[in-house]
């Protein structure tokens, strides 16, 4: 078995020595040095063949930054985080800093091992099937375009706009459209679009080893607009078997058939669904001209920059702008600190209607009123 280099990064004497008197006794893992800043980091990666990197969460004051810098310019190299504690948002970071892992100290030898020779592994996959991806994509810019929908507060029409959107984006361009219904616990997409899936998404799961671009239309349903959709479980408890790896899988799998992704999120950060952020192109975060709104998507938007998600591709969407009302959409903007990218008008009796009948806007009048504002946020969706 070839030996697993491993670079060991700024951690604590302490972990350090733990980690070294465990790993010379591994005979397939092989310590190839140690850094104490990010110079030296970069130099030991410039002139050795590394695998791992073990990274104090500390080191030169962020080490999920220097993870990101690593991970960009190491793709082949797997991060692993060495942390002191657990907080919530841990998790979050070193995925967005593209961390395979994170270790909490103390940490027994077993899990040290099986964490470094997991995370290698992974990337060893995860090299094979993007190897594979490039033989038949000549070009990266031919994979298609992933637009996630998200709102961090339920109730703000965030699947109304995904299911108008996915409708309005294949009618503008006649390409290959499909929307995802990522809300794994209460995904409606199918509700609001009148259809019974006969797969949904724990049926691709559930076929995953196997999947790949001819495979994964059989899970898809053809919609009488002309999208196609993945459904979400039926049953929310499946999805606890399904992971952030799976997504990753499906949604690079969908990127090389379709021309345009739409992503229906689910009301909150879930790790399983993080990828979807990663991949996406354009970031569209749904809010309403209420105050509980605004403040709650302004905490989201905080979040996301605290994940190191770039501010370029979010998109504020202004749902159920009111011209009469007594917060106007500059207020939005002052508050959120960010432009409105597009809003959809206040229809209460439009929007109702669309919903029970199961036929969005777009079909019934694309023309007028609020059919006419997702055709125009769909044109400017392609231009872009």
């Amino acid at each position: 078995m070839e030996n697993i280099k491993v670079l060991i990064v700024e951690v604590l004497h302490e972990q350090r020595t733990n980690i070294i008197n465990t790993l010379s006794n591994i005979e397939y893992m092989k310590i190839v040095g140690e850094a104490g800043s990010i110079e030296e980091t970069f130099e030991k990666l410039e002139e050795k063949h590394v695998d791992v990197i073990l990274i104090g969460s500390e080191v030169s004051g962020d080490g999920y930054k220097v993870a990101e810098k690593v991970n960009m310019e190491y793709p082949e190299v797997a991060v692993i985080v060495i942390e002191k504690n657990l907080v919530e948002d841990t998790i979050h970071k070193a995925l967005f800093a593209g961390a395979k892992d994170v270790l909490v100290h103390p940490f027994t030898p077993t899990k040290l091992v099986d964490t470094i020779y997991r995370a290698h592994e992974m990337l060893k996959k995860k090299s094979i099937i993007h190897r594979e991806s490039t033989l038949k994509s000549k070009k990266q810019s031919n994979l298609g375009k992933v637009i996630t929908i998200f709102s961090t507060k339920g109730g703000v029409g965030k699947t109304f706009i995904a299911t108008n959107l996915a409708v309005a984006v294949q009618k503008e361009t006649r390409k290959r459209t499909v929307l995802v219904d990522l809300d794994l616990d209460f995904g409606n997409t199918s509700l609001a679009l009148n259809i019974i899936p006969k797969f949904t998404l724990s049926d691709v799961v559930d076929d995953i080893r196997n999947i790949d671009q001819d495979l994964i239309e059989n899970y898809l349903m053809i919609h009488e607009s002309g999208i196609s959709i993945l459904a979400a479980n039926a049953k929310p408890q499946i999805t606890e078997f399904i992971s952030a790896d799976h997504i990753q899988i499906i949604l690079r799998t969908l990127q090389k058939s379709y021309d345009y992704i739409i992503v229906d999120m689910p009301a909150r950060f879930y790790e399983p669904v993080n990828p979807a952020f990663a991949i996406s192109d354009s970031l569209f975060v749904i809010t309403t001209p209420e105050i509980s709104t605004i403040r709650n998507i302004k905490s989201a938007l905080n979040t996301l920059n605290d994940l190191n998600y770039p501010k370029s591709k979010i998109k504020i969407i202004l749902n159920r702008a009111d011209p009469k009302g007594l917060i106007k959409a500059k207020d939005v903007e002052a508050t959120l600190n960010h432009d409105i990218y597009g809003s959809i008008d206040f229809d209460y009796k439009t929007a109702i209607s669309s919903l029970n009948e199961g036929v969005t806007v777009v079909e019934k009048n694309m023309k007028n009123g609020m059919g006419k504002e997702f055709m125009s946020l769909a044109k400017r969706i392609i231009q872009d």
